[in-house]
């Protein structure tokens, strides 16, 4: 039988992330990011996206606290990178969720 309360808890649980994923600015920057070898700064980024740099810095901000990315410094400047492993796994076991959920009934 399934349980729709599971799948409406992993979704909600998911949806900071779906959210980070389904806008365009968003989905630049993880592009930009995981084209880069070391990471990339906001001026950087900004000059690939070709948006304001607090608008950048706004969506670096959501993305972080996502877990989609992270940041490191380097004396006055701050590099953003990739890290995906956690936030994919996480939407992994939410479909997962959701297939379990809808699985069709066998039918005897």
């Amino acid at each position: 039988m399934a349980n729709f309360q599971q799948s409406e808890t992993a979704l909600i649980e998911s949806a900071t992330l779906i959210n980070i994923f389904a806008e365009k600015i968003r989905r630049q920057i993880i592009i930009a990011l995981g084209n880069s070898d070391n990471g990339l700064n906001v001026t950087d980024i900004t000059a690939l996206v070709n948006i304001s740099r607090p608008a950048v810095s706004h969506h670096l901000r959501l993305m972080r606290e996502a877990g989609v990315i992270d940041m490191r410094s380097n004396g006055v400047e701050h590099i953003y990178f990739l890290t995906l492993t956690a936030p994919l796994q996480q939407l992994q076991e939410t479909f997962a969720t959701l297939t379990a959920d809808n699985a069709p009934l066998s039918q005897s």
